[in-house]
């Protein structure tokens, strides 16, 4: 295609690359169809310059195969390319004086497998049940690759300086983990006035360790929030990565180089004990948590939560059918090795043709149950999504496990040294401006806890209450069966407390230890709990615990304890995204636009919620997003291949 006509119609000779007022050049290989130019004047040139693509013996700008676009005055050192999908290798960018049609500039042959680029782009929209995304969204959100293209289709970010681009005043609103990445992410490539604002007094937002005496290495504290992390699958006789959650280690080592070895910064990762003796004392317990049989998929649910209306099967039955129809193992080593592959090819093949493209059509029209008993009966909570148990089970049904020595706050800790002058504490955001005419955003914090105008889309949010105890020994080690890390469900005798969990750390160690007496996510506890008073919950759990393990547990008390309620934390509202049947299909779209300026993140973005991976996964998309609109392409894609996201594909 030539869409240079109007330029003159000029023949000329080629000038001497000793000659050229320009020097052109792509410091990156175009291994996709989006790449930055970048442009160096080598001596006085007058007018706009148009920039092409086309033959590298082209005599005329009309000759070329591709306009690129217009550069108004030398402050101007890289470009935008967008290679369209019917470019030819081995072609050369020229720079032409639109007022002379001189060439003034050429760069040396740019090779790239066009066909390949062509292959990588092609939507897969052949299904029956394939969900259709809207282009102008700037992102195919239910691939697992961030498409660039499309989403700089709609920039004007053509031409720019680079350096004013990095000078851009940033702020990342809350330093949890998503924001905390985010930092990291664009200052390592050289954007440097970045503010963070967080509306609490620490580092790491729902990674949130308790100690309750002394300080980490004190080893007697708790974690309210993140406890452990994947670590390896194993299937048969072989074995998997968590490939997502290597993102968590990674980033571990990243921090550990650094902060150069400093021991209080340090991160050292060490076994999260999964698995124990077969059961609490005194009929507490009767199996892990997490203890599913790879091969079932899907964890039951007990008879009592069904819902009231009438069923033509039985749960057993509709078990029976889902776990044949669902994907389950071999799947599951899919997730595993790449999540985010997995779940494209979940959604095109129209949810593993689950006869229909949603949860409900299969539960209703396969297993012939009525609406009702599919909602309430199927998982007992809501209408939660085959995707998402799916993932919860992989990931539940993990043969290793990881946490970090002296409390899983020493990764957000880590962070310190990097952020602590860029950081301010205790400025909660209660009011979002965009204004048009500036392209600026006003962050109001007036510090009365209202919210009087953020309206951004979330997801249903799941609610967790903990409470943790503190005794003079760890005496459950040294029980006629010993207890060691792990947790456990309580059981039906003990209502309201959902699960204990043993320390994994300092095994066998002296001194005073920490237990977490219930941890539990079941609404209408968790409901209840809120409107518990702190002391009541505490001595309710402290009950539970005589229970299981008789009087020692009085013997033995401090009287310290911690108790975090999610739902009662307003910079929380709840532990983690816990999305419903169709939230996926109506948020991810908005979460993955820029909205006046703003790009949101936390783990409520990502395709997985719960897990420290999903906020830094999408701490990386956030970063490239912010990249590409500030036309920074090299730095994009230097941040994918640094962070390993596959999932990612700057194109």
């Amino acid at each position: 295609m030539k869409l240079l006509s109007a330029i003159p119609a000029l023949v000329l000779a080629a000038p001497l690359v000793n000659s050229f007022l320009l020097q052109i050049e792509t410091r990156m290989p175009p291994t996709s169809r989006l790449s930055n130019i970048h442009i160096t004047f080598l001596g006085p040139t007058e007018g706009p310059i148009n920039f092409t693509y086309g033959s590298c013996e082209q005599q005329r700008a009309s000759d070329s195969h591709h306009f690129i676009t217009t550069v108004q005055d030398t402050t101007v050192d890289r470009l935008v390319w967008v290679i369209p999908m019917d470019a030819y290798s081995a072609g050369c960018i020229s720079a032409w004086s639109v007022t002379t049609g001189l060439l003034l500039g050429r760069s040396d042959e740019q090779r790239f497998d066009a066909k390949a680029i062509q292959r990588r782009l092609t939507r897969r929209d052949n299904y029956p049940n394939h969900i259709s995304m809207d282009n102008s969204t700037g992102v195919d959100v239910w691939g697992p690759w961030f498409d660039g293209v499309d989403h700089l289709k709609n920039s004007e970010c053509s031409a720019i300086d680079a350096a004013t681009a990095k000078r851009k005043n940033i702020a990342i609103v809350g330093a949890g983990m998503a924001g905390l990445m985010t930092y990291l992410c664009l200052t390592q490539q050289g954007l440097n006035n970045i503010s963070i604002i967080e509306g609490g007094d620490r580092l790491g937002g729902r990674v949130h360790t308790v100690y309750l005496s002394g300080g980490p290495f004190d080893y007697s504290y708790q974690e309210m929030g993140p406890m452990r992390l994947p670590l390896t699958l194993t299937v048969g006789n072989v074995t998997y990565n968590m490939s997502d959650h290597q993102l968590v280690f990674q980033l571990a080592e990243e921090m550990n180089r650094l902060n150069d070895g400093d021991e209080n910064l340090k991160i050292d990762f060490i076994t999260w004990y999964e698995s124990g003796s077969s059961q609490l004392p005194h009929g507490g317990g009767s199996r892990r948590v997490g203890d599913i049989p790879i091969q079932q998929g899907i964890v039951g649910v007990n008879d009592s939560l069904v819902g009231s209306g009438s069923s033509d099967m039985s749960i057993e039955e509709i078990f029976d059918k889902v776990n044949k129809a669902l994907p389950c193992k071999d799947f599951c080593v899919e997730m595993a090795t790449n999540m985010f592959k997995a779940h494209r090819k979940w959604l095109d093949r129209g949810l593993f043709d689950l006869a229909g493209s949603n949860e409900f059509a299969f539960m209703v029209g396969v297993a012939n149950n009525n609406a009702n008993d599919t909602h309430f009966g199927y998982w007992g909570r809501g209408a939660s999504s085959f995707w998402d148990k799916l993932c919860e089970d992989m990931y539940l049904n993990t043969t290793t496990w990881r946490t970090i020595d002296g409390g899983m706050a020493r990764l957000p800790l880590s962070f310190t040294p990097l952020v602590e002058d860029a950081v301010t504490f205790g400025r909660p955001i209660n009011k979002v401006l965009y204004s048009p005419e500036t392209q600026t955003v006003t962050l109001e914090s007036r510090g009365d806890g209202s919210n009087d105008e953020y309206n951004t889309p979330a997801p249903v949010t799941s609610a967790h209450d903990y409470v943790a105890l503190e005794f003079e020994t760890r005496f459950w080690e040294h029980l006629d069966e010993p207890i060691h890390g792990s947790c456990w469900v309580a059981g039906p005798e003990y209502p309201g407390i959902g699960s204990i969990c043993y320390p994994s750390y300092n095994i066998n160690g002296t001194g005073r230890g920490s237990l977490l007496g219930s941890y539990i996510s079941n609404p209408a506890w968790t409901e209840r709990w809120i409107a518990t008073k702190e002391e009541e919950h505490v001595a309710y759990v402290l009950k539970a615990m005589r229970g299981i393990h008789g009087e020692i547990v009085d013997e033995q008390y401090t009287g310290r304890y911690s108790r975090v309620c999610g739902a009662l934390d307003p910079l929380e509202g709840a532990s983690w995204a816990d999305p419903s049947v169709g939230q996926h299909q109506l948020y991810l779209p908005e979460y993955f636009k820029t909205h006046g300026n703003m790009i949101f993140i936390g783990e409520h973005t990502s395709y997985t919620h719960a897990w420290i991976a999903s906020a830094l996964e999408s701490g990386i998309r956030g970063s490239v997003q912010l990249l590409l609109e500030l036309g920074l392409v090299d730095e994009a894609k230097a941040t994918v291949e640094k962070w390993m996201g596959r999932w990612i594909d700057v194109q």
